[in-house]
């Protein structure tokens, strides 16, 4: 019989990998088990912000132990740190709403939303503040950033439950909704109940509903947190695999779970503490603007990268850009560059403007505040994401 050597090289190609120790198969064994390792903590990767470790320390979690760890701070020492970190963060996580409207281009797809209604709110707020309602403008102050914050939660908490398929049940998404809106309606009407007269040392309006309904809000947001957390302690979700799998077998992210029991730490924590020191409120702010400056990153990052030339599973291989190729290193410092432009943009607007003390400058600080209150609900949703 004839053997034609173009077929038999064919066959020597195709030709299954032999079992190590046994030839130069055991190569092409150890290659193949090394690249499906890289693809699958890629693949990982794809259902983190960043990645598991980050997550957990900066969106998350571990914040959670970081606010505890704060408010001992300041039984301690004292709350000048915890205010200078607070005014440099809240400018910072203003300009990281501004670069992302800029960097997706989001007034040529939404004008309305990022042009005509900001310019609305910036009117309003400077004709509030004209006729001399400044107990209206802490009231609104207030309760928009209580719904601001869970809100946020609420959102970055969807973000990994959607990674690997969204609600597992409805059970499971009754109870999501429960365990982030119940503290923070209990944590909020704790604070006006406890401080009915100020908020942030200036006077506004409490919506005090009486110590009985406030202890029942408090036992309802207890119970659901617990039962939400009772329904996520199922195995963790490590890779793209378990996302693919039936809803039957779907398990509930952790980083979901994570961003919840944070949500209800920093809201129990800072608002009830916060009725007697207001400083307690800025640890929940810098919670807030961390993990908000951690989100819009993540998603600037893997905005930028998709348009580049790699593929969207390298692109969130975030820890292997840090570790691996000076060529990913230098990307990734790049883009930390550009998206701190507009960050320290607004934070030297916001210096230059107390140095200057014009007193048109505070009705555009709170307009600009209730813009990104405003905003932030609006850029990060699937139609302003994906068009």
């Amino acid at each position: 019989m004839r053997i034609d050597p173009l077929q038999l090289a064919k066959s020597k190609i195709h030709a299954p990998p032999l079992v190590p120790g046994t030839g130069h198969g055991g190569f092409a064994l150890t290659e193949s088990i090394r690249a499906t390792s890289v693809q699958s903590d890629r693949s990982s990767d794809r259902v983190w912000l960043l990645s598991r470790r980050w997550d957990f320390w900066l969106a998350s979690a571990g914040a959670s132990g970081g606010l505890l760890a704060a408010v001992l701070v300041i039984l301690w020492h004292g709350d000048r740190e915890i205010d200078a970190c607070d005014l440099v963060l809240s400018e910072f996580h203003l300009g990281a709403t501004y670069h992302a409207v800029m960097q997706r281009r989001l007034w040529r797809r939404l004008p309305v939303d990022v042009l005509l209604v900001p310019l609305v709110i910036v009117i309003v707020t400077y004709a509030i503040s004209l006729t001399g309602q400044a107990i209206l403008l802490t009231s609104i102050a207030m309760y928009s950033a209580v719904w601001h914050r869970g809100r946020q939660s609420l959102g970055v908490a969807r973000f990994y439950q959607r990674a690997v398929g969204g609600p597992v049940s409805r059970m499971h998404e009754w109870l999501f909704r429960g365990a982030i809106y119940l503290p923070m309606a209990a944590s909020a009407l704790a604070y006006t109940h406890m401080s009915p007269t100020h908020y942030e040392d200036e006077p506004y309006i409490a919506l005090n509903a009486g110590a009985d309904f406030v202890i029942a809000t408090g036992f309802a947001a207890a119970v659901c947190l617990g039962m939400y957390l009772l329904l996520a302690r199922g195995p963790n979700v490590s890779s793209e695999t378990s996302a693919m799998h039936s809803k039957p077998q779907q398990r509930i992210h952790p980083g979901e779970r994570w961003v919840v029991l944070a949500h209800a730490v920093a809201f129990g924590s800072s608002y009830i503490l916060g009725a007697n020191n207001a400083s307690f409120l800025f640890v929940l702010a810098v919670h807030h603007e961390v993990q908000y400056l951690y989100f819009s990153y993540a998603m600037s990052r893997r905005n930028a990268f998709s348009q580049g030339s790699r593929t969207a599973v390298e692109s969130t291989s975030f820890e292997q850009c840090l570790s691996e190729a000076p060529r990913d290193r230098q990307s990734e410092w790049k883009h930390a560059a550009a998206f701190s432009i507009w960050p320290v943009v607004g934070f030297a607007g916001a210096l230059a403007g107390g140095w200057l003390k014009l007193p048109w400058v505070a009705p555009l600080g709170a307009g600009g505040l209730f813009c990104h209150y405003w905003l932030d609900g609006r850029i990060w949703t699937r139609r302003a994401l994906h068009g």
